[in-house]
């Protein structure tokens, strides 16, 4: 029986199930609040990467707004903690369940 490294078999179940991209670039998830910091993380969630672009729940208007202007920031953040070009996008969109009484706390 020989033994194959994990991020090969992670691979092989990666393009078994039809997710596309780099490897690399599912990193994003775990290191989300060093990327953006804890504020704007306790704010945001990474939902999704689909075709190198990764997909991010905003609870609040306000901060979706806000974010839009921090794109190319962390868009740099994830190039340089992560891998240069690992995605090529980031869309910003608001929860579903969104409610205006919540606070926005802006950073």
């Amino acid at each position: 029986m020989s033994f194959v490294s994990l991020r090969k078999a992670l691979e092989n179940v990666l393009l078994e199930y039809h997710i596309a991209g780099d490897i690399d670039a599912y990193k994003v998830f775990h290191l989300w609040e060093d990327i953006v910091g804890g504020k704007t993380a306790h704010h945001t969630k990474p939902i999704r990467i689909n075709q190198s672009i990764l997909y991010v729940e905003v609870d609040d208007p306000l901060w979706l707004s806000q974010l839009r202007y921090m794109k190319l920031d962390i868009m740099d953040k994830i190039d340089r903690m992560i891998k240069k070009g690992v995605l090529k996008d980031l869309k910003f969109y608001l929860k579903i369940n969104y409610r205006p009484d919540q606070a926005s706390n802006l950073p």
